[in-house]
């Protein structure tokens, strides 16, 4: 990909700028900041580190491509991850800043809901997931890096990793929001207009792209069948609910009110940004040469759409963007570790917290920068990641935070029952009879909670209490 000089300067001058935003934003003085920001976040932080998050790789560069393959095929499928955000909203974020204003993480959420163990499996997989995700992040700001300027892909996915953990370790959540906020609004603003631009210069009428999109969405249904259908809506609606970063900003809310409004206008806002994207990618047929890879289409678009500088630009906030995904996921596994790994048995001091959590973000970028070497496409990654949090700890959460009354037994069988299932399902057993493994890790995490609440209830009354 050949830059002018002016897209060139366009790039420094947006790394320059948030280079300065996120020194200003770094100073964090105790662990409280660093993971929660002292429960002092605002609403419309929420909603731009929420939005900045999502329409990271997998709904910006990700959808584009399933625009341009599958028509708005994935918009229906998307769709219910947008549900999910604002249901979150209405009904989950403001239960959990209000009922576990104390806790850090969802480690110490299953604490008080199911026990010790529970908190510990609840810090592991919070960590795996925070490494996988930041993993499929690292993979495509580094294919972004390396388009720009040529060089070897490990090298671009290490130069941009490591950008990230530097401020997210010296700023924690407090640096992360900050800067997400700033990424998210050049984002909301250069994406339409490479929409408005792809309608103005597009060389086929719009009776002809219309037809287009409706055969290729015909075609993308008519690839799935109704179990896979079921399975990929199912991923999108449960897969990142209540993940370690959206957690954590819940728990940094201001209010019950500021999360709510948060998390649902974040949740409003993906109903526009999908049908911007996965329409860009649609009309890309028309400028787009043979032989593209769809993960390469958005940029593709973007390099024959964008004036000069203004392609500069929108390829550093591209990254951007990409690292605002990345920080979020990084600082999240990083507390997670404090919290609910090294904290298991006891917490440590907050000098001593503060200092771990600076380490464990060091820590997650050495592995997620390994990771990214192996890291599938955007989309496939999102949705082996989904596969796991789902079955493995979103359902005990959402039971434990809505049953009056919770049995330890039943918080950690689930847990191990629905997330083994989901790994086995899809590593050894390959998903047999076509049942995808979030469905099949889901009915036995339900099961073995059902177990587990039936024979640790029998257990609790005939010891003379309850849990």
């Amino acid at each position: 990909m050949t830059l002018g000089t002016i897209d060139i300067i366009g790039i420094i001058l947006y790394f320059s700028v948030l280079g300065i935003f996120a020194y200003f934003t770094r100073r964090t003085k105790s662990f409280s900041e660093f993971s929660i920001a002292k429960h002092s976040v605002p609403a419309a932080m929420i909603f731009a580190s929420i939005a900045a998050t999502y329409v990271g790789p997998g709904f910006a560069v990700g959808m584009t491509s399933k625009g341009y393959s599958a028509g708005y095929a994935f918009y229906f499928f998307t769709f219910a991850y947008v549900l999910q955000t604002i249901i979150v909203g209405l009904f989950i974020a403001p239960r959990l800043t209000e009922k576990f204003r104390d806790c850090y993480t969802l480690g110490d959420v299953m604490e008080k809901c199911y026990g010790k163990f529970a908190h510990l499996l609840a810090g592991i997989v919070s960590v795996g997931l925070c490494i996988g995700f930041s993993g499929i992040m690292a993979k495509i700001g580094g294919s972004m890096l390396q388009a720009i300027t040529g060089w070897d892909l490990m090298l671009c996915i290490v130069i941009i990793t490591f950008m990230t953990g530097l401020y997210t370790m010296t700023g924690g959540i407090r640096a992360s929001i900050a800067t997400d906020a700033l990424q998210f609004g050049l984002f909301s603003i250069i994406i339409p207009v490479m929409l408005i631009l792809a309608f103005i210069k597009m060389p086929e009428s719009a009776d002809v792209v219309m037809t287009n999109a409706k055969e290729l969405t015909a075609n993308s249904f008519k690839s799935f069948t109704i179990l896979q259908i079921i399975a990929i809506v199912i991923s999108f609606l449960l897969g990142e609910t209540l993940i370690p970063p959206y957690a954590n900003r819940a728990l940094a809310s201001k209010s019950t009110i500021d999360s709510k409004k948060g998390f649902s206008f974040a949740g409003a806002f993906g109903v526009i940004w999908l049908a911007i994207v996965i329409t860009l990618g649609i009309i890309g047929h028309s400028f787009v040469p043979e032989g593209t890879k769809p993960d390469d289409v958005f940029l593709v678009i973007g390099s024959i759409l964008m004036p000069p500088g203004a392609f500069g630009l929108l390829l550093a906030s591209l990254i951007a963007i990409v690292m605002s995904s990345q920080d979020s996921v990084i600082n999240a596994g990083s507390v997670s570790i404090v919290r609910d790994i090294i904290g298991f048995r006891k917490q440590p001091s907050e000098k001593s917290s503060l200092f771990l959590g600076r380490a464990g973000t060091v820590l997650i970028v050495v592995i997620a920068t390994v990771v990214a070497r192996y890291a599938p496409s955007i989309i496939d990654g999102l949705l082996i990641c989904y596969s796991i949090w789902a079955p493995a700890l979103l359902l005990p959460l959402i039971l434990g935070l809505f049953l009056k009354r919770t049995v330890h037994l039943a918080g950690w069988l689930s847990m191990l029952g629905g997330g083994i299932t989901s790994i086995l399902w899809q590593t050894v057993w390959n998903e047999p009879e076509g049942i995808p493994a979030i469905i099949a890790g889901l009915l036995i995490g339900g099961m073995t909670y059902f177990i587990g609440y039936m024979l640790g209830s029998r257990k609790t009354t005939l010891s003379g209490g309850a849990k």
